[in-house]
């Protein structure tokens, strides 16, 4: 069976025992829909469900937090070469989202409903594991980060960054770094210069 080239990369990252099994590779590839996105455009929106789950392909993301006043804040980076896998915490309460995912970067997508996630979940034990153990890695990760970020100063947390996560410092806007840090663009490419020169 010849495999879509949309699909190379989530099959490089799956286990290579389903990876090898056309059926469910058949399956799969027919529950899947291929996404593509500009630079500003919105993969969920404030109040909306979020019933979708993506394998970015190409891109790079931002989850936001939106309060009852309209302010947002930045709460977390997705790309294709770091946790390629991205949601919202509505795909697992099912309530209208506080949160939205906006494209930083264009990019290709994988969209997965939660339906069929599921319905693979069930059938395919191996995926079920390989799906929660990616969702508990992406979630503790951005957990520790938020409290590596409330632990340490500005100038700590900048190094962290680029001891950690250099994809983070070279690829994302720096005021969108400075809202999740909670200082202004400013003082973040302030202390981003005495840091690095």
């Amino acid at each position: 069976m010849e495999t879509d080239p949309h699909f190379a990369r989530l099959l490089a990252d799956i286990p290579e025992a389903l990876a090898r099994d056309e059926v469910f590779l058949s399956e799969l590839e027919s529950h899947a829909k291929v996404v593509y996105v500009k630079k500003g455009d919105y993969l969920l929106r404030s109040g909306q469900l979020c019933q979708d789950a993506y394998f970015i392909n190409k891109g790079l993301f931002i989850n936001l937090y939106i309060n009852e006043k309209g302010n947002e804040c930045v709460t977390g980076f997705a790309s294709d070469n770091q946790y390629p896998f991205l949601s919202a915490i509505g795909y697992f309460t099912q309530q209208p989202s506080d949160f939205e995912i906006k494209a930083i970067e264009a990019g290709e997508l994988l969209c997965f409903s939660r339906i069929h996630i599921e319905t693979l979940s069930l059938k395919y034990p191996l995926f079920a594991s390989y799906y929660q153990n990616i969702m508990l890695t992406i979630i503790s990760k951005l957990y520790t980060m938020f409290a590596i970020r409330q632990s340490s100063t500005a100038e700590e947390f900048i190094q962290y960054l680029y001891n950690h996560y250099m994809w983070i410092i070279n690829r994302v806007p720096d005021k969108y770094i400075a809202h999740y840090m909670g200082i202004s663009n400013a003082w973040y490419c302030k202390l981003k210069k005495r840091i690095f020169n």
